[in-house]
């Protein structure tokens, strides 16, 4: 398959599981044709998390023009809203300068909000939902059953975030899911070509453990350090990214201790396969969700491959 990303209607999407050569990928495909890049990641949003995030180098950022990145203070809130807003900004100034836009992330709720629009369901109470995350999977699917039975048809009703959900919204509004999702105004990317990266199981598995292992050499346990000096342990326990929780628990339970033993705390076996137990699970959870994307083509990828090598570009 051949494409002219200049010619195609919309931006040009990469997609697929944490590890998997995206961003190499997109930076392959932006210096071919002069394209910026919009990263869609949740986590590369948050100023000060830039190891544990994988987010471009600063040369990289300095070659090709990037939106979606530092856009928040560490800590600080920030949603799918938030990430339409500044895409909108973004795209808008590319078209305006005549560059094509890839867009680059593995956020598969920011994925459907760009290209399905955002449902204007509202927040439940925190009370509410406070509740709801005391309740195992089971009980939220048999609390769902008794209110919405028919959204839960279609739902995964394996992740207790859907399910919370669509309880608060039924509870919190009187209406449910669905119809606020059929009332979703029209997506900010309606016109688009999207690819999903894919590699072998076995491939991805050792990426993801030469990636994490990199990260570590690069610097993460310090990097984490600095941000619990400046933002306080409990901000960064509380912070979603991958691996950020778990070095900061283990820089906490030796705080007593010098420096230097912290990091060697913190960059120890352990530690670090309590990271690659959880960077797996996301990964899978990333896989399941993009295979439920129909607008979404595969490529597979292999070893050292460029992504030109399954997506060649037309001149």
């Amino acid at each position: 398959m051949a494409i002219d990303l200049k010619a195609t209607s919309g931006p040009l999407f990469l997609v697929g599981a944490t590890g998997v050569g995206k961003s190499a990928a997109a930076m392959e495909l932006a210096r071919a044709t002069g394209a910026a890049i919009l990263a869609m990641d949740a986590m590369q949003v948050y100023r000060g998390a830039d190891i544990g995030t994988s987010k471009p180098s600063a040369a990289e950022r300095a070659e090709m023009p990037h939106g979606g990145l530092d856009l928040v203070e560490f800590g600080a809130g920030f949603d799918v809203a938030h990430y339409l807003k500044h895409a909108e900004a973004f795209l808008q100034e590319q078209r305006e300068a005549g560059r094509p836009v890839i867009i680059v992330g593995g956020t598969g709720l920011y994925f459907r909000a760009l290209t399905q629009g955002l449902c204007e369901a509202p927040q439940g109470p925190e009370e509410l939902r406070a509740e709801l995350n005391g309740l195992t999977t089971e009980a939220l699917r048999e609390r769902l059953r008794g209110i919405d039975p028919v959204i839960l048809e279609g739902l995964d009703g394996s992740n207790p975030r859907r399910l919370i959900r669509a309880i608060e919204v039924m509870e919190t509004t009187g209406r449910s899911l669905l119809d606020w999702q059929r009332e979703t105004p029209e997506p900010l990317v309606p016109e688009f070509t999207a690819y999903w990266i894919q590699r072998s199981k076995g491939e991805l598995a050792q990426r993801i453990e030469a990636r994490v292992e990199e990260m570590f050499n690069q610097g993460w346990v310090e990097e984490v350090r600095g941000l619990v000096a400046r933002y306080g342990l409990e901000t960064v326990r509380g912070f979603a990214g991958i691996g950020y929780r778990e070095i900061a628990g283990e820089i906490a339970s030796c705080a007593r201790s010098a420096p230097g033993q912290q990091v060697a705390r913190a960059n120890g076996d352990e530690v670090k396969s309590d990271i690659l137990v959880a960077t797996r699970q996301y990964a899978k959870r990333q896989l399941t969700w993009f295979r439920r994307e129909l607008s979404v083509k595969e490529i597979m990828l292999s070893g050292t491959q460029p992504l030109s090598a399954a997506l060649p570009l037309l001149p």
